[in-house]
């Protein structure tokens, strides 16, 4: 069996109040106990003036302590907390310390912030979370030099699961749009992109996961997506697969809108979450960032705008980003002129990128003209291999009485030509086009 493991404190007390029977010498004894003298005398003086309470450990701490913070900072440093727990926003010490800068205060450092969080049992230990200093980060150095584009979930009032589209420069951290779509789909990544560059022009590159929506990367394909962004001169890039580091600015804010629709009632319709939306994409630009040292985005983006050193003489040519739609005769009016799409799209809302003239017209994420204004003319015609005809009507085989056995014949249809060689029948299907001139394919069915 073990030795009963007798304390230090229980030693001393027991000789000093002489049960021990023992005569030893105060050195002797601390040698023993392996104290020093200072030490013994200390502990006797305490024992003679309470007893064996008196030998208990006690606190160290300075009566003391004119550099301590003061009780009010630290019940700002709370209020601060709460403030921001409430609005739905992060409330770690950075977070604190940048809301009470931003508030006209004067907080002490973050690193005291956090101390005094861990004082109050606020933090919660997480040893096992990697350091932030480890990551390799990357950012360009000014804005709109390349834009993120990513998706989460979102789960409406009556269980309905949605997606919420964030898009946000990289330099700034200004969020550029935030767009609530029914599922993560090429039309909803394109109507949020368009609505940004209608605000704020055309980035150098967009940098995106490898969802379909945005790139058809994993099945070797280019989706309309991408095809749009190369027409308009945008380079589309795109993270590894299994890496979400590389799109780290996009996955940490959805922490923060998850975070903030949270502290909201849950949304019952597209149409109400996308108010939730517009209003929290206004309050974030103009909120303290930690990646921004405080600053807000909306700052940032204009304090970090690319500054060519000499002026080009031909400066860029800003991209104009309307959204008319299409008449009852599929025509839209744009730039002081119309332009014809063909009567399928009569009533439908089109998205048009004007570039000096220049125009790119889309319905949807499909794009039906590319084409440069004629000044010339008012009317931008259809080209003509792109015209729609109707089909020439067949004849009715059993007609009515009083009613013609055969319809007119169409100006636009030629005229059917058969032949019988010998030993089979050859007929050449009718050809149809504008115009009787146009050269069109010829369709021919053989019978033995």
């Amino acid at each position: 069996m073990g030795q009963k493991v007798v304390t230090m404190e229980s030693k001393i007390a027991l000789v000093l109040a002489g049960v021990d029977g023992r005569r030893m010498t105060v050195t002797a004894l601390c040698e023993e106990l392996q104290v020093s003298r200072e030490t013994y005398y200390k502990w006797r003086r305490r024992f003679l003036a309470d007893g064996p309470p008196g030998l208990v450990p006690q606190s160290r701490r300075p009566h003391s302590s004119p550099s301590r913070t003061a009780e009010e900072t630290v019940a700002a440093i709370m209020a601060a907390r709460a403030e921001l727990i409430a609005a739905g926003w992060d409330s770690g010490a950075l977070s604190i310390y940048y809301w009470m800068l931003a508030a006209g205060q004067q907080p002490p450092a973050a690193r005291t912030v956090h101390r005094i969080l861990v004082r109050h049992g606020l933090i919660t230990p997480q040893p096992k979370k990697r350091r932030r200093s480890s990551y390799r980060r990357f950012q360009f150095p000014a804005t709109d030099d390349c834009w993120q584009l990513d998706a989460f979930e979102y789960t409406l009032a009556g269980g309905t699961v949605v997606v919420v589209f964030e898009l946000k420069d990289d330099c700034s951290r200004y969020l550029l749009d935030v767009r609530g779509w029914p599922r993560e789909e090429t039309v909803g990544a394109w109507t949020c992109l368009a609505s940004a560059i209608g605000r704020y022009g055309t980035p150098r590159m967009l940098l995106s996961d490898n969802s379909l929506a945005f790139t058809g990367r994993r099945i070797n394909t280019i989706v309309l997506v991408e095809q749009n962004l190369i027409r308009l001169g945008i380079k589309p890039i795109h993270s590894s697969p299994n890496h979400p580091q590389t799109c780290g600015k996009n996955e940490r804010g959805h922490q923060t809108a998850q975070r903030w629709l949270s502290r909201h009632p849950a949304a019952a319709t597209l149409e109400e979450l996308q108010l939730l939306l517009d209003d929290y994409r206004t309050k974030f630009n103009q909120r303290p960032h930690q990646a921004l040292d405080g600053a807000t985005p909306l700052t940032a983006r204009t304090a970090r705008r690319r500054v060519d050193p000499t002026p080009t003489p031909n400066p860029t040519v800003p991209v104009i980003v309307t959204t008319p739609t299409a008449n009852r005769n599929g025509a839209i009016k744009v730039a002081r002129t119309t332009v014809a799409l063909g009567i399928d799209y009569a009533g439908q809302p089109m998205i048009v990128f004007n570039t000096d003239d220049h125009l790119l017209i889309f319905h949807r994420h499909h794009l039906l003209r590319d084409l440069t204004i004629d000044r010339s003319r008012s009317y931008q015609p259809l080209p003509h291999a792109n015209t729609r005809h109707r089909q020439p009507r067949t004849p009715n085989p059993h007609p009515t009485p009083g009613s013609s056995t055969t319809s007119p014949p169409s100006r636009s249809t030629a005229a059917v030509k058969v032949e019988l060689p010998t030993g089979r029948t050859t007929l050449t299907a009718a050809s149809t086009g504008h115009n009787q001139n146009q050269r069109n394919p010829v369709s021919t069915i053989s019978c033995p």
